[in-house]
């Protein structure tokens, strides 16, 4: 059985001879692309130069954050710069927060990364505040 609806395929495979009883989502999933392959050449979002997800992206874009909210670079929709320091507080404190619950389970760059972050984060923090 196939249902289309809103550009999903959702196609039940329960019944077929798969072990997997669960419906499978066959063509997009909520982020617009195929779900395990690259952006499809009719997604707006295909043209845009995404990085890559990983531990370090996220971590980078926490930081990035806080940055803008530090006022330390300007924010790239309005190209102005705000200070926010809450904003600023509340995205280190994601950070540190990822740094102990992820303790143990990083590579040694991925740790390296956010202890360094957070050590310039902190101080341009502390800057910031006087």
């Amino acid at each position: 059985m196939e249902e289309v609806k809103d550009g999903y395929t959702i196609r039940d495979t329960r019944g077929d001879s798969k072990d997997d009883s669960s419906p499978k989502v066959d063509e997009k999933d909520a982020g617009g692309e195929k779900s395990g392959s690259q952006p499809s050449k009719d997604n707006t979002s295909a043209s845009h130069n995404l990085p890559k997800l990983d531990f370090s992206t996220l971590v980078m874009s926490f930081a990035t954050t806080a940055m803008i909210s530090l006022g330390k670079i300007p924010d790239p929709q309005t190209g102005q710069t705000v200070k926010d320091l809450a904003l600023a507080r509340q995205n280190i404190d994601i950070i540190s927060i990822l740094e102990e619950k992820t303790r143990g389970n990083l590579s040694q760059d991925e740790q390296s990364l956010i202890k360094n972050i957070l050590y310039e984060l902190r101080l341009a923090f502390v800057e910031a505040t006087r």
